[in-house]
């Protein structure tokens, strides 16, 4: 704008983006000037403003966040999120569940809502909890659709042999960086009255996650506390463009509209203190302390071990190759297996093709029986690899009596064969050798039972179906 613009629609009381507001409140230059390889228009902030501006937004900058003694109940998850996620993928890779194409359209697994871990799961169940496990496996791309059966895929592997530490910081930058999972939605205390309207919670964690940071690891402090000075030192995490008036958020309860920034304690406070109490503490960031007569969180604390992932920066090195040598389990003469949990789980994840899971806490149990290995025997892990496999993760001290019934065992596997079939039967002979005789794939058909009825294995239906159509044969398909 000229000289006569500016004078006519002070621009300055309805500035049209942050660029602009910030030119005309006087904190940032126009000029044209030389960057790197650019010549040009400039904006820059002057050095007398920036020194006091970067002390504004210093570490060093006080909270004021008020600290607690240690609370009455401590609830903390530590790595269960991480371990819960090996239990679904050992799940997924036991059992059938179909990916049809709408879910895989949808990028997300509904057959696994119903998937019950039982004690299993070694964190709580809560929907919420559970949907983002589900979002996770999606995020870390730890599932892949096969011939439109779920299985684990190729990356899984890659994942599961990472050192702890790497795999906890993936989970926390897969979630952090989410543009699609919203804590906001996820509070029971709102409604939105505009299904459309949308905020950023990657901008919303981002601006939570940087004041976090500044707590350090250890103490406990008020959570009230630290949404009050989340109030003060960064009130527009969620809404950075300050449009605190727009009508879109209702209180669930009452109906009432939560405009303005007085509602900030009721919005913006209630996610603050949601994303704490949820994502972080499953993700194991951070602790929670409960007390009271209500026995509701009161208080939290930064987990020691968890430190680094509130870093502005994260930077994941490469996946390296675990040394199984430094694994040490033991196999005793009742076929139990005890295994430590720390740096292992893509031992255990192995284990559990051919050992049933029992317990864990520091350490992980397994139990062999003779049906668990069966299992691992159909699934194609010979008993020839488990003997070597149990040797390797025991450095050669496995029970030998063991290694000598696992064998054993594997005499036994494979002298009858079953599996699932389909009957076709056709009407007359004649039919029969019509099919058999124009057939563009004729290994299609399986064993002949009689000159009118043969088997098909399962897995050809589909195909079979089409080409008999193609004949102008179109079979009743029955249970």
């Amino acid at each position: 704008l000229g000289p006569a613009g500016v004078a006519r629609e002070e621009p300055w009381s309805r500035p049209k983006g942050l660029l602009e507001e910030l030119y005309y409140r006087g904190i940032i230059y126009r000029a044209y000037a030389t960057v790197a390889d650019h010549y040009g228009e400039v904006y820059f902030i002057p050095q007398e403003l920036l020194a006091p501006l970067q002390d504004l937004g210093s570490e060093a900058a006080e909270l004021n966040i008020r600290r607690v003694p240690t609370p009455i109940r401590i609830e903390h998850d530590g790595s269960a999120l991480v371990e819960d996620l090996l239990a679904f993928l050992v799940r997924i890779r036991q059992s059938r569940i179909s990916a049809s194409p709408r879910q895989r359209t949808l990028r997300r697994w509904p057959t696994l809502d119903k998937a019950d871990l039982g004690p299993r799961l070694l964190g709580g169940d809560h929907p919420e909890r559970l949907a983002l496990l589900r979002r996770l496996l999606w995020r870390l791309g730890l599932l892949q659709d096969q011939e439109g059966i779920l299985r684990p895929s190729p990356r899984a592997r890659t994942w599961l042999r990472l050192p702890d530490r790497q795999r906890a910081q993936s989970v926390y930058l897969a979630w952090r960086d989410d543009p699609h999972w919203d804590e906001l939605r996820q509070l029971p205390s709102l409604q939105f009255r505009d299904p459309n309207w949308q905020t950023n919670p990657v901008v919303a964690r981002s601006g939570l996650l940087s004041v976090l940071a500044r707590c350090p690891a250890g103490p406990w402090f008020s959570l009230a506390s630290f949404i009050e000075a989340l109030k003060h030192h960064r009130p527009d995490f969620l809404r950075p463009n300050g449009d605190y008036d727009s009508a879109y958020i209702s209180d669930a309860r009452t109906g009432e509209c939560l405009s303005g920034f007085a509602c900030w304690d009721k919005v913006e406070g209630a996610l603050a203190s949601h994303i704490i109490t949820s994502s972080l503490r499953w993700l194991g960031v951070v602790d929670l302390g409960c007390g009271g007569e209500a026995d509701e969180t009161t208080a939290f604390r930064i987990a020691e071990q968890r430190w680094p992932l509130l870093a502005t920066k994260l930077e994941l090195p490469e996946a390296t190759e675990g040394s199984a040598s430094a694994v040490l389990a033991t196999v005793g003469d009742d076929f139990a297996i005890s295994i430590p949990v720390e740096d292992t789980m893509y031992e255990r994840y192995q284990l559990e093709r051919f050992a049933e899971w029992q317990s864990q806490d520091v350490t992980a149990t397994y139990q062999i029986t003779a049906d668990s290995v069966w299992r691992g025997h159909n699934a194609g892990i010979k008993t020839v690899q488990i003997a070597n496999f149990l040797k390797r993760i025991t450095q050669n001290r496995a029970a030998p009596a063991v290694l000598r019934s696992i064998q054993a065992w594997g005499g036994r596997f494979g002298r009858a064969t079953l599996r699932k079939t389909l009957l076709l039967r056709t009407v007359d002979e004649p039919t029969m050798q019509q099919i058999r005789s124009h057939l563009k794939a004729p290994d299609l058909l399986g064993e002949a039972l009689s000159p009118t009825a043969c088997l098909i294995d399962e897995e050809n239906a589909d195909e079979l179906v089409e080409q008999l159509k193609d004949l102008g044969i179109w079979p009743l398909v029955g249970d």
